[in-house]
């Protein structure tokens, strides 16, 4: 009986995976609506404005300069000071390490995924490279983020063990190669179960605890994904039943097969991500907001001198990012108890809450070990799942209290074009002057039809 279930399973998620393969195969640029391109280009601006803010991190630093030092052909520019250009690869690999690595790049959360992140290093590298346009450029930002959010949709049970930008790394980056080089609908889907075969088991405790390698991920996601499609160029690849034996067999996660193909071109998935104001998981953020509303009604306890205990009550899924005692700037930003306090200190919207001067931070330090984390009885469904109710004890007996079911940003409270706009000037007005003006123009091109009329590599140029 479980071998006849066995084979119906893997014939549901191979009729479905063939589905979307064959409609991102054959998906032409004027099929997708403008306000899908336009927020498509908002959402490419923003995760480079999230790569450009990483670039002095220390760690980062060295490897951009091991990467600007090695012997190359200059193809794509690397995202950091002045924009240096480096090969193709070496781009793809420096902005994979640096997008997720300040925790303010874009986001899904009708189920945990950050395709943008995984799949823009490499479309952005290989549209310059290649001299494709800005029109080729984003109609693979489109698809790779349909195809990512497809297969996280359909196998959301590999949350909370295994972390989203190793289990779907390579299969977001290939989508976006294969979107790029135009293949057709069968060497489409085998690029895509090839890569579903090299993606990562990161486990997610890896960023709770503080491995950096974690934010390596992303950029592990585009080598392994260009390989994936250039060996399926070389007919090189794997079977249509690869998905089913990873990420059932493997992972241990339970199918929904319709979510590959459901309401394909009708259904756009990257309508429904989030964008971030905080520097940290998303899961806290919900928590600063709750923080600041009674800051604002309360200034006098900020910095926390009068605060003797914090209580937030999260989701169950938050209450995972526990960590009190984080030993590095990534477990700091997965860590509740310490985007509450860098809060209390110096405002949720302040740059230095994550970096690492607020690692040895003795106000924010003191103040962890008094934030209590509790689960919430109740939680409603997407997209109002990560709410957060903060109450604050004062040393004099009085209490504080508020609640956010939803924070900025989110589905539920999504910010308007100018809020992003906004925030990628923020973020990128040193390093990169321009970005915001590129991509308020990289807009204007979508509503005039002109996408055809300039080169990625033109348009990345001119944001420094």
């Amino acid at each position: 009986m479980s071998s006849t279930i066995d084979l119906k399973l893997q014939s549901a998620i191979a009729d479905n995976l063939t589905k979307l393969c064959e409609w991102s195969a054959n998906l032409l640029i004027t099929d997708i609506p403008k306000n899908v391109l336009k927020n498509a280009a908002l959402i490419l601006g923003d995760n480079i404005a999230a790569t450009i803010s990483a670039a002095g991190e220390p760690e980062l630093y060295a490897y951009h300069q091991h990467l600007i030092n090695s012997p190359q052909i200059p193809q794509a520019t690397l995202l950091c000071q002045n924009g240096p250009q480096v090969s193709m690869m070496n781009a793809a690999l420096g902005n994979g390490l640096a997008i997720t690595w300040n925790e303010l790049d874009d986001g899904y959360t009708k189920t945990a995924v950050h395709p943008g992140a995984l799949s823009q290093p490499l479309i952005l590298a290989t549209a310059q490279a290649n001299q494709l346009s800005t029109s080729d450029m984003l109609r693979a930002v489109v698809i790779a983020y349909e195809i990512g959010t497809r297969f996280a949709r359909t196998w959301p049970q590999t949350l909370p063990r295994l972390h989203p930008h190793g289990v779907f790394n390579a299969i977001c980056a290939a989508a976006g190669y294969a979107s790029l080089l135009k293949f057709d609908s069968k060497q489409f889907l085998q690029a895509i179960t090839s890569a579903t075969t090299m993606v990562s088991p990161g486990p997610y405790s890896h960023p709770i605890q503080g491995a950096l390698i974690r934010n390596a991920w992303p950029a592990a996601g585009a080598w392994l994904g260009y390989f994936s499609c250039e060996m399926a160029r070389m007919h090189i690849y794997g079977l249509p039943t690869g998905p089913y034996d990873v990420f059932e067999k493997g992972f241990g996660a339970s199918s929904n097969p319709e979510q590959l193909s459901i309401d394909l071109g009708s259904d756009w998935t990257i309508m429904a991500g989030y964008h971030k104001l905080y520097g940290s998981c998303q899961h806290a953020h919900a928590s600063m907001e709750g923080l600041e509303e009674i800051l604002i009604e309360d200034p006098q306890i900020r910095g926390g001198n009068e605060i003797q205990e914090v209580l937030i009550e999260v989701s169950k899924m938050a209450m995972n990012f526990n960590n009190a005692l984080p030993n590095t700037t990534l477990a700091a930003k997965f860590s509740i108890p310490h985007a509450v306090a860098a809060t209390i200190v110096h405002g949720a919207h302040a740059t230095e809450n994550f970096l690492h001067a607020s690692m040895s931070d003795p106000q924010i330090a003191k103040l962890r070990t008094k934030v209590v984390m509790q689960e919430l009885p109740e939680v409603r469904a997407w997209p109002y799942d990560r709410p957060a109710r903060v109450t604050i004890k004062l040393n004099n007996g009085k209490e504080l209290s508020a609640f956010c079911e939803a924070a900025l940003g989110s589905s539920a409270r999504p910010l308007d074009s100018e809020a992003v706009l906004n925030k990628i000037k923020f973020l990128s007005i040193d390093l990169a002057p321009n970005l915001y003006d590129s991509v308020v123009h990289l807009r204007h091109l979508i509503d005039q039809e002109q996408l055809n009329s300039l080169s990625t590599s033109e348009w990345v140029n001119s944001i420094f």
